[in-house]
């Protein structure tokens, strides 16, 4: 297939068209195009080949030419809520890892659930010039919606499962897998149940994950007072501060249902700092699956959510939309209950 290159054949950087690497390859321009810039649409073979014949020519595409031909930037922008939480660490690596295997690359923004910030990172990132944006849930300033719409950039909600939603997502469903974790929790025989819930007023996700612990709650008739509630954003220090004011508050509960595994690390160091043993004083468990929390002592229950499937499903539906193919609207990351150490049933009293 094409022509057999040596050292010597190489040329200077940025001498070399993509003309060069055609007639070297034994291809079309139309084919070498394809297999840089949207590879999906070639064999491996094919890409591998057009690959290495441009390596050998030292051939680095001209991005203004690039974007002028094309009508595009090859530029992808994700609005992140966090970047301290390493669910999202995952999501972004197997984004990038797969838009780049398309000629695409990934611009990063960080707002920390604050969205008047978010509103202004989106703006920074579309005049910077993005081909489509991924956004975390569908909560946010109606504005920015208004935004990309105006300028007709395709975007994508991530982290949630919202098929009746006028937005295309690609994410998993939150009520449900919390809804699923309570269950659990019920019928290990726990009623004294307190709540560290995430930041439900800025984010969607930790509203629908409460909710799907209180649809458990109410299933098997357990009411669950003011005291036993209380709300944090994400972090370690919060998981414990949450935990100090439930036990203050309602000394008697047995379990805790914590809206992430970071509250939930938290809770479980606070609990050990208290003298207390997990699980056969107190039961906890998370949501997310993070590494660090199958690495603590004890291993704390979780809902795995397979964030790099979701960075996967999340590229493959940009580069499918940016090449004017149709996609599902709504595409579902499926969860799993993982039973740890760190819950068992409470002990007779």
């Amino acid at each position: 297939m094409g022509k057999q290159l040596s050292g010597s054949g190489r040329r200077a950087t940025g001498s070399v068209g993509v003309r060069d690497v055609a007639k070297a390859a034994g291809v079309s321009t139309a084919t070498v195009s394809r297999a840089l810039n949207q590879p999906h649409q070639v064999s491996e073979e094919l890409r591998k080949h057009v690959a290495s014949v441009a390596a050998e020519l030292n051939y680095i595409p001209d991005p203004a030419a690039r974007a002028l031909s094309s009508q595009k930037t090859f530029r992808i922008g994700a609005l992140i809520p966090t970047i301290a939480n390493s669910i999202y660490s995952r999501f972004v690596e197997a984004l990038q890892r797969r838009l780049r295997q398309s000629g695409y690359s990934l611009v990063l923004a960080n707002y920390d659930f604050d969205e008047c910030l978010e509103m202004e990172e989106a703006q920074a990132l579309v005049e910077s010039g993005i081909d489509a944006l991924v956004l975390a849930g569908e909560q946010r300033s109606p504005e920015l919606y208004d935004l990309l719409n105006r300028r007709k950039i395709p975007y994508l909600l991530i982290s949630i499962y919202l098929p009746d939603s006028p937005h295309r997502c690609v994410g998993y469903d939150n009520r449900a897998g919390a809804e699923a974790m309570t269950r659990y929790i019920l019928e290990l025989g726990h009623r004294e149940i307190g709540v560290l819930e995430g930041p439900s007023s800025v984010s969607d996700r930790a509203l629908l994950r409460t909710k799907g612990i209180m649809d458990a709650l109410k299933e098997f008739g357990v009411t669950l007072p003011a005291t036993r509630i209380t709300g944090r954003s994400f972090s370690v220090h919060n998981g414990r501060e949450g935990l100090a004011e439930l036990l203050e508050a309602a000394p008697e509960i047995t379990a805790v249902i914590c809206g992430n595994d970071v509250l939930a690390i938290g809770a479980l160091m606070e609990a050990q700092a208290r003298g207390l043993t997990v699980p056969q004083d107190l039961s906890i468990c998370g949501y997310d699956g993070l590494d660090i929390a199958q690495d603590m002592v004890p291993q704390i229950a979780t809902v795995h959510v397979p964030t790099a499937q979701m960075g996967l499903k999340t590229a493959e539906s940009l580069v499918t939309l940016l090449s004017g193919e149709e996609t599902p609207h709504s595409v579902l990351i499926e969860t799993r209950l993982v039973p740890g150490g760190s819950t068992a049933p409470p002990r007779t009293r």
